[in-house]
């Protein structure tokens, strides 16, 4: 493991209020309902949308207009995990049907299980826990042998943001609801909040309707990684040790405070998911903030926000400097899953371009659940071709616990976890 020290930077620190991000004047919203891109379009060039309305959808999830307007294109942008997608973009005209409207709450107390997942689905609650998958999905696919038990962190895997710790401290009463309603959701036995070093010894269950039982861990988070499932499984295995806690793994749920919170305006409030919290950061930046921001609002629109720039411009990363997406430009919108942006100058940001691997045996050396990152480049690389040997290690590839710390080491500038990701990925849907 390593010290959190080496990954914060130096306008990292604590926001007391958020700041409302400009309306755009054209919204580029993403369809990004599943991860494999597979989603119904509704809309077409020309088309008058209102705010809040279905513009796309797919099994689990939809995508909601998030300013009202007339659609100008349906088109392929460059995305915030540096992927191509489609979006439609959207110019600002008409009257909101959100903003600025006074919402009824529901008491989803009295809700079915089926109506509560069907309110996931329809007003687009993705969980971005570990990238961007729709909430309803992983309730609905829950493995039957899990320990049916909700993990829900209040604090950010990435040190170098803030995102998920500022909504859990800002936003904690709606924060807790949702888990409530996620738990009821998916059928929970239990449910754990896990907390970092600093933010143990607040009550947080205490105004929820939590019909199991509910415990409390604190992950070390003065060394990195913390955070993953695999850090949340160890602190609860060491501090609840009761049933249904002391069975919980990987196959359980795992939200963080900004999905709860999605959860709660969802199905509490009705309301879609239109906007996210983002931290905007980075040393080419006249002034920082944290932000809530329509989806759809360009990388450019946040920055003119924050005054513009101080200096040039060397990179741009999306979701942490270390394990986030590197983008090249300031066109890229917003979408469920960005939670912080860092406009980084020259003496920040690193090389891009990859080499061949020098096997210097630094990825082994750093991964905290000891696996062979190199390993799974050979075997990716070889594919079908690939030796047995390196097909055994691909297979430990599941183990990964994405903290890319792999990747920060690599000095041939490799991308490690990616790499072991698509592997996990691959290997998981054969074990389904």
């Amino acid at each position: 493991m390593a010290s959190v020290s080496d990954f914060i930077s130096e306008d990292t620190g604590a926001f007391s209020c958020t700041v409302s991000a400009f309306l755009p004047r054209a919204a580029i919203v993403p369809f990004d309902c599943e991860p494999n891109g597979r989603s119904d379009v509704l809309v077409r060039a020309g088309d008058v949308v209102r705010e809040g309305q279905t513009i796309a959808q797919s099994t689990y999830s939809s995508v909601q207009a998030t300013i009202p307007g007339t659609v100008e294109a349906v088109s392929a942008v460059q995305l915030p995990d540096g992927t191509l997608g489609q979006a439609a973009t959207i110019n600002l005209g008409g009257a909101f049907s959100f903003t600025g409207k006074p919402r009824r709450r529901i008491d989803w107390n009295f809700c079915e299980i089926g109506m509560i997942q069907r309110l996931l689905a329809e007003h687009g609650v993705v969980n971005t826990f570990a990238g961007c998958e729709p909430l309803c999905a992983q309730i609905l696919n829950l493995h039957p042998r899990s320990a049916r038990v909700l993990a829900v962190r209040l604090f950010d895997d990435d040190p170098s943001r803030v995102t998920e710790a500022f909504i859990a401290e800002h936003h904690a009463t709606e924060v807790c609801e949702g888990a409530a309603i996620v738990a009821k959701a998916m059928g929970a036995r239990g449910v754990v909040f896990a907390y970092g070093a600093s933010g143990h010894g607040a009550t947080w269950h205490g105004d929820a309707s939590f019909a199991v039982p509910v415990c409390e861990v604190v992950c070390d988070t003065t060394r990195y990684p913390a955070g993953t499932r695999h850090d949340i499984v160890a602190a609860v295995k060491r501090q609840c040790k009761d049933e249904p806690f002391s069975a919980i793994g990987n196959r359980d749920v795992y939200i963080d405070a900004p999905t709860a919170l999605a959860a709660y305006r969802a199905v509490a409030l009705s309301t879609p998911l239109m906007e996210t919290y983002v931290h905007v950061t980075g040393g080419c930046l006249n002034a920082a903030a944290m932000m809530r921001v329509r989806i759809g609002t360009t990388l450019g629109d946040l920055a003119a926000q924050c005054g513009g720039f101080k200096r040039p411009v060397a990179g741009i990363v999306v979701n942490g400097i270390t394990t986030g997406f590197s983008v090249s430009s300031l066109a890229v919108p917003v979408s469920k899953m960005v939670k912080s942006v860092a406009f980084l100058p020259a003496r920040k940001a690193r090389r891009q371009h990859d080499e061949e691997c020098v096997r210097c045996g630094s990825c082994r050396k750093v991964c905290p659940v000891g696996l062979y990152p190199d390993m799974f480049r050979r075997s990716f690389l070889h594919g079908a071709d690939a030796t047995e040997l390196e097909k055994r290690f691909a297979e430990t590839s599941v183990l990964c616990t994405d903290c890319a710390l792999c990747n920060a080491v690599c000095p041939a500038r490799l991308p490690l976890s990616q790499i072991a990701a698509l592997l996990k990925g691959t290997y998981n849907d054969n074990e389904a």
